[in-house]
Order: C-alpha cells, then sequence, then structure tokens
C-alpha cells in the first residue's frame, strides 16, 4: 500500500505502469517522463509533496494510485 510518505521514483520503479497513468491524470505529471527531474527530483519527492504540487487532494491521489496496484495484482 502507498503511504504518503513514499518516493515516486520508489512507486514507478516498483509499478512502471503507474507512471503514464499519472501522467493521464494530471498533464503535471509528464515531467516524469524527463529523466533529468527524475533521477534527481523523484528520488527524494514523496507521494505528499507530488500531490501539493501538481494541485492533487492526497487522498484522492493516494485511492487512485493504490487502486491501480490492486488491479495489477488481481
Amino acid at each position: 500500500m502507498v503511504t504518503p510518505n513514499d518516493k515516486i521514483a520508489d512507486i514507478i520503479m516498483q509499478y512502471p505502469f503507474i507512471k503514464e497513468r499519472l501522467i493521464e491524470r494530471n498533464k503535471v505529471f509528464k515531467n516524469l517522463n524527463n529523466p533529468v527531474v527524475f533521477n534527481t527530483v523523484g528520488k527524494f519527492a514523496r507521494i505528499i509533496d507530488v500531490a501539493k504540487v501538481s494541485g492533487e487532494d492526497i487522498d484522492e491521489l493516494l485511492d487512485f494510485i493504490n487502486g491501480l496496484i490492486a488491479k495489477s495484482d488481481d
């Protein structure tokens, strides 16, 4: 289960399909496609930080990510 303090890079490394779904959800996430951003900011940016920058509600973003993970485990 993804929590607010999990790092975005760790989640995407474990569940690569999430990156595209995040980009579809909010165009701010397209920065994750930039290797420089991903390899620097992504390594320390937590989900709560990403939610603030993107204007996402943290609870809704966590539900979205955890829902994607749950569906992939089926």
